[in-house]
């Protein structure tokens, strides 16, 4: 009974942001009882929270170990691996927990977040596309898919499924917070260049790197602002290297520099993809 209660108190502890309190509660359940599964998903849990994916892994494969076939246990797994970018591994113990419960829409959702992390955008968005077939219930399945499509280059998509996830359950955050980063993403939508773009920048949002992390792509704001930018200081440069030829000004060196590391750092942000 008190280990139910500690336990309890862990996952009070988590939901609550708590997380380093949580694995200091739960060190001694899962030394006293290494078996005990649903203590070490909670530290699993507790250390993704904390950044720390390594001891997160640890955790999950020793609640696997006690419960070789449970799909909670490969679910955290996956999870952990996908935290330390080990794609491979996170989206076979995603498949190995969809297999041992088919049509669970949670486990669908760890294989679609598993594949999005690994840039496999395509796949995920067939996945889940299928998945919300069966669990067309789910409002995170729908909103899951929604990402998916926005990331495929389909932000109208995307946007019809976020609507079906708000009229679901019209208080879903998640649903309403993608639909709003949507909307901002719009925006700079104007032409076929800028929605590759766009979705692109989205896409590589998702995708986690090897040894953990996500990549630090150009956000969409920095990328327009370059792109106002290099065309200005392009046209100075023009502008100030025809007076110079002319002998009508005298261009400072200083100011030709500026403008050069200008233009080379707006190009270098354009260019940038990863």
């Amino acid at each position: 009974m008190h280990t139910d209660l500690v336990l309890d108190q862990a996952d009070d502890l988590l939901h609550r942001g708590r997380a380093g309190r949580a694995a200091t509660l739960l060190a001694p359940v899962v030394g006293r009882q290494p078996d005990n599964v649903g203590a070490w998903l909670l530290m699993t849990r507790a250390r993704l929270q904390l950044g720390q994916p390594d001891q997160a892994l640890v955790a999950a494969r020793a609640a696997l170990r006690a419960d070789p076939r449970g799909c909670e246990p490969l679910y955290w797994v996956s999870a952990a691996y996908t935290a330390l970018g080990r794609h491979d591994l996170a989206i076979a113990a995603a498949t190995a927990a969809w297999d041992e419960d088919p049509g669970n829409p949670r486990l669908a959702e760890r294989r679609g977040r598993a594949l999005l992390a690994a840039g496999r955008t395509a796949e995920a968005e067939l996945i889940l596309r299928t998945a919300v077939e069966f669990a067309h219930y789910d409002p995170a399945l729908h909103v899951l898919h929604g990402v998916a499509l926005f990331a495929a280059g389909r932000p109208l998509s995307a946007r019809e499924a976020y609507g079906r996830a708000l009229r679901i359950d019209p208080a879903h955050g998640r649903a309403a917070a993608e639909l709003r980063r949507l909307t901002r993403a719009d925006r700079s939508i104007v032409d076929a260049a800028s929605l590759v773009r766009v979705c692109d920048d989205f896409a590589e949002s998702l995708r986690v790197r090897a040894g953990g992390g996500r990549p630090a792509a150009p956000t969409g704001v920095l990328r327009h602002v370059a792109g106002v930018v290099l065309p200005v200081c392009l046209l100075a440069l023009l502008v100030l290297g025809v007076a110079r030829l002319a002998g009508a000004a005298e261009v400072p060196e200083a100011l030709t520099g500026t403008l050069l590391c200008s233009a080379a750092w707006a190009a270098c942000v354009r260019l940038r993809r990863t």
